[in-house]
């Protein structure tokens, strides 16, 4: 095989690569066009980690052996495996944190539900819960979320924390935004633990 046929190949090789990327990434953004976030508003950002206040939220959430079993529940309830069979729109983020031989997920509903409107699981395996509104305090990273990387970012989650004197009331979680297709490079991943406000408060004050 001769240089110039060597060097088609590869030319041809690359723009197969860079049409499948392309192709991939535009199939993420349509995905995720239009999907609702679970609202907040900046209190302020102390060492590269934001603190946010979030409002009263409902989500629905299942402890399972795997977290492809928790998310085929879960999607199930939004899907209309409900009282009521009513489709529940997708939103962004979901939730997951470890549990004892599995993990807890939840997906958060849109935010017209109410705890009073939102849909009853048929599911006796899967709840809803009504979170009040609280602070959290955020480190947002991309790629992927492998449990080394997670315990990681917690652990400069904390430190950034203990730093700054702000008092965590929570376990930390992890929140993934994406589709399971979403390019690497595109995703966005946060780690939060809930704060104690007036920490927060004092903090900020003497930054």
């Amino acid at each position: 095989m001769n240089l110039s046929t060597k060097a088609k190949l590869v030319g041809g090789a690359v723009g197969l690569g860079v049409g499948a990327l392309g192709a991939w990434t535009i199939a993420d953004v349509v995905a995720t066009r239009g999907v609702e976030r679970v609202p907040y508003t900046r209190v302020g950002e102390i060492d590269g980690v934001e603190l946010r206040r979030y409002p009263e939220t409902v989500r629905v959430r299942t402890t399972a052996p795997s977290q492809g079993t928790a998310f085929r529940r879960l999607f199930r309830y939004i899907d209309g495996s409900n009282e009521g069979g009513a489709e529940v729109s997708m939103t962004a983020p979901v939730e997951t944190d470890d549990a004892e031989g599995g993990v807890t997920m939840s997906f958060f509903l849109p935010s017209s539900y109410t705890p009073e409107t939102a849909p009853e699981p048929t599911n006796d395996a899967v709840e809803l819960v009504v979170d009040a509104p609280r602070t959290m305090a955020v480190l947002t990273f991309s790629w992927w979320t492998p449990a080394l990387r997670v315990r990681q970012k917690e652990r400069e989650l904390q430190s950034v924390l203990d730093d700054a004197g702000i008092e965590t009331i929570s376990e930390p979680v992890l929140w993934r935004y994406d589709a399971p297709f979403t390019p690497p490079f595109r995703r966005t991943n946060e780690v939060l633990v809930e704060v104690d406000s007036e920490s927060v408060r004092r903090a900020l004050h003497e930054n």
